[in-house]
């Protein structure tokens, strides 16, 4: 290294030194996410990882420091503290406490901490339906009908406790990987559901809701939702896990609205042709623009989709079905293809190899095999009297 002479020392600037070189300048402030991983929330909860948001709330995977189990941990999102996102969050808390159904995300706790509301739930490991359909492309209705039996349950039963969700869609339905769960699904995310026993919070002509699953009348007003309303979203469901696409052909919000007011619902026979046209009937009923056409139940809209599809499942309802609305017109049976030429066809009566065909056992029926028998015994000694001669 060269020695630095005095004459060096002359004929160079003065060195000053910037901010970058400054140990003692002042470092920028940075905004830390409370909800980070590692972080604690309310001296009960640390966050290990972000899980979603919703239209109320944030979720994160949580571990509950009382009890050493994973949770699922909403709070409230900033810009919904107003009093109205507060009560709306403090009702989902409510209604999750008092329903107990294996199809609806179970509760674990709720209160507030830093004047934020949160509310901790089950840990469901699985996936959504949204995210199954979009791994599987489509549903054949032998994979969905213990999916839609189950989601109908648990809808079922929050409808009888007078409750409306009025946001279902296939992210709002968790699919648990334990198949030894009690129920193939979780229903979940009530922040926008609207129930009987509580007070009104959604003014008249305000919209809540995904635009692709509300109904009509939820378009035209979220007062006006109804259980026929979840309904409706419930044939949209069944369309896309089906399809894998949507029922509305739109190319934007406008053109969806508009589709949904008007009823222009793509035909199920264009993507699945391979399925029994009552499919698509079943459908169609469902998302019927008028409420009074649809379905009156999550219950019968289930049982219509099992005898469209020829699909068999154990019902999970505790309560008889109600008889079907006065306004629907079930689907009419295919036609029996016509048998080949010279083909021979059982008619009334005769033996078929799983015993005699079908028939009402008319008096004349009963008859006519009496007189048969009859005349099978009298052969049979007629025959008996030549042998013997």
């Amino acid at each position: 290294m060269r020695p630095v002479s005095e004459a060096d020392d002359a004929s160079e600037e003065p060195r000053t030194l910037d901010d970058d070189d400054d140990p003692w300048a002042p470092e920028p402030t940075e905004v830390v996410d409370p909800f980070s991983p590692g972080f604690f929330f309310g001296d009960r909860f640390r966050i290990d990882a972000p899980l979603g948001a919703g239209a109320m709330g944030a979720v994160y995977r949580a571990t509950d420091l009382r009890t050493q189990q994973p949770v699922a941990l909403k709070v409230l999102l900033r810009d919904k503290h107003d009093g109205e996102g507060r009560q709306r969050f403090a009702r989902e808390a409510q209604i999750l406490s008092e329903m107990d159904h294996p199809g609806v995300v179970g509760i674990r706790g709720f209160g507030h901490a830093k004047n934020i509301p949160w509310l901790a739930m089950e840990l469901v490991e699985g996936e959504t339906l949204g995210q199954r359909i979009r791994r599987a492309g489509k549903l054949e209705p032998g994979v969905l009908a213990p999916i839609l039996r189950d989601l109908c349950a648990a809808l079922g039963v929050a409808h009888t406790a007078g409750i409306v969700h009025r946001d279902l869609k296939p992210e709002h339905v968790l699919l648990p990987k334990d198949r030894t769960d009690r129920s193939l699904v979780r229903l979940i995310d009530f922040g926008l559901s609207r129930a009987a026993t509580s007070g009104k919070l959604t003014r008249t002509g305000t919209v809540l809701g995904t635009p692709r699953y509300m109904a009509p009348e939820q378009i035209s007003s979220a007062a006006n939702a109804s259980v026929r309303s979840d309904v409706y979203a419930l044939g949209v469901i069944i369309y896309e896990a089906l399809t894998g696409d949507s029922p509305f052909s739109a190319s934007d919000q406008g053109q969806l609205l508009g589709a949904i007011l008007q009823g222009r619902i793509e035909p199920l026979e264009t993507y699945r042709p391979d399925l029994p046209h009552e499919l698509g009937d079943v459908i169609r009923c469902a998302m019927a623009t008028n409420p009074a056409d649809r379905y009156g139940t999550p219950r019968e809209l289930y049982e219509a989709f099992v005898a469209a599809s020829g699909t068999a499942g154990a019902p999970r309802f505790s309560t008889p079905a109600p008889p079907p609305p006065a306004s629907f017109t079930p689907a009419k049976p295919r036609p029996a293809k016509a048998p080949a030429p010279g083909a021979l066809t059982p008619s009334a009566g005769a033996f078929t190899p799983s015993g005699f065909a079908s028939g009402p056992a008319t008096p004349g029926r009963v008859l006519a095999f009496a007189l048969l028998g009859i005349g099978v015994l009298l052969l049979g000694a007629v025959v008996g009297y030549l042998i013997s001669r």
